[in-house]
């Protein structure tokens, strides 16, 4: 532990993963009683245009977090990724933005499709969006310093969290830069069909206050052991690192913003086949 773009995709992906073809552009209406409670927001995608990257099967997941997810808490959106690099990307008008299903519009965002690194640059690892051979890249992305400041990035998607090569730093400095407190994911290979479980027990385990990496580590591995979760962080220093790694959703949000010179540690815990 410790701790431009693609010519094309094809090869780039691995076989394995995840998410909605069809999600209706559905904004999930809560009760005014919970307005003091952090906001989810979702994002899925199954199936690509022109099919330029692998269809995936995890719409049950996408449905089973959100209805776990929002007995408890207010889900604010549950959209697709069409059209939807710029809600990535810091200094866009859709990143801040609810209705558009902004990354920093909510203080929790959760996200299932393909993940990859880039093949002609390790610096660089990303997410992919419906629209043909298009990828939200994290040296774009600044989260946490603008709109509802969000805390924590959920992502059910192969590779990103990569550690092994020491260049997590490298590919996610700019994305915890802005004051993003966790990020949980994987270090190599997820596998769709192991999702759906996985899924509703990672929001009910984080309902009964466990700590956020905790619950993904639990349970992404032991719906699959072939999975490869990870969870990240940041801490002024490694004892702050790996205290801040046990946060809590509700202890998420009152930890102290840590931003870019503050940033002095970085730490990831993997579990998997491949872990180190």
């Amino acid at each position: 532990m410790k701790g431009t773009v693609l010519p094309s995709l094809a090869g780039a992906f691995r076989n394995a993963l995840f998410v909605v073809a069809g999600i209706a552009m559905l904004t999930i209406l809560t009760s005014p009683a919970m307005a003091g409670s952090p906001h989810f927001g979702v994002r899925c995608q199954s199936s690509f245009q022109d099919t330029w990257a692998p269809t995936i099967n995890v719409n049950a997941a996408c449905n089973d977090f959100i209805s776990v997810t929002q007995a408890y808490w207010p889900v604010d959106f549950y959209f697709n990724l069409h059209g939807a690099q710029t809600a990535f990307y810091s200094g866009t008008s859709s990143e801040t933005c609810n209705a558009c299903g902004g990354v920093d519009s909510v203080d929790f965002f959760f996200m299932m499709t393909h993940g990859t690194i880039a093949n002609n640059n390790a610096n660089y690892a990303g997410y992919a969006m419906w629209d043909d051979n298009t990828i939200a890249w994290t040296p774009s992305m600044r989260f946490g310093d603008s709109g509802k400041q969000v805390k924590v990035l959920a992502t059910f998607s192969c590779d990103t969290l990569k550690n092994s090569d020491k260049l997590l730093p490298s590919r996610w400095g700019k994305a915890f830069a802005g004051g993003l407190k966790l990020v949980v994911g994987a270090h190599d290979l997820l596998w769709d069909g192991s999702d759906d479980t996985a899924m509703q027990d990672f929001a009910l385990n984080m309902q009964s206050n466990a700590p956020i990496g905790g619950s993904w580590l639990d349970s992404v591995y032991y719906a699959n052991t072939s999975n490869n979760p990870t969870v990240a962080n940041t801490g002024a220093n490694a004892a702050d690192c790996w205290n801040r790694q046990g946060a809590s959703v509700s202890t998420v949000m009152s930890e102290s913003v840590l931003r870019d010179g503050k940033v002095g540690y970085y730490c990831w815990t993997n579990w998997g086949s491949s872990s180190q």
